[in-house]
């Protein structure tokens, strides 16, 4: 059973090796750089500020000075429907979806290199405390725009592995 173990090890380290994986995150990834470069356009609502916010802190974690190359445009919508009707007409729970449409321009030309969308959807009950929905709503927003920030942090990062 050892001898299985070990074989599987040896083999898998040659095989990720030789099959060119490499981690989208890795610190000597030449698209880090190029995150560096990107200044996060205003975007409009409280939702497009905590957005904006995360976007700049994930493309500059430590805040470095540079130049910037890119800006990056976002619209958010945000539309809440309400589901669970219960016989005097009155809702139970929510969906809450964010729809992210956002294009990366550079400064130099002005000329859109990458255009795409994403959204995410997030739940949460309605109940007789009107304080405890909307904290249920506001956590259902933060958490949809965590999804939302993930993704197009992803989508960049492969695009200038690609590029």
């Amino acid at each position: 059973m050892k001898k299985i173990k070990f074989f599987l090890i040896i083999f898998s380290l040659f095989f990720f090796s030789n099959c060119g994986f490499e981690p989208l995150y890795s610190s000597h990834n030449k698209n880090n750089e190029e995150l560096l470069h990107i200044s996060v356009k205003n975007i409009k609502d409280r939702s497009g500020q905590i957005l904006k916010n995360d976007l700049s802190k994930k493309l500059n974690p430590q805040n470095k000075k540079t130049i910037t190359k890119y800006y990056l445009f976002v619209d958010l919508v945000e539309n809440i429907e309400e589901m669970g009707i219960r016989k005097d007409m009155s809702a139970t729970r929510s969906h809450l979806r964010i729809k992210a449409e956002y294009k990366l321009q550079t400064v130099k030309d002005g000329e859109i290199i990458l255009k795409s969308s994403t959204e995410a959807l997030s739940s949460y009950d309605i109940v007789e405390s009107i304080y405890a929905t909307i904290i249920a709503e506001k956590d259902a927003r933060n958490k949809g725009l965590k999804i939302i920030n993930d993704s197009i942090i992803n989508e960049l990062a492969i695009y200038f592995i690609n590029k």
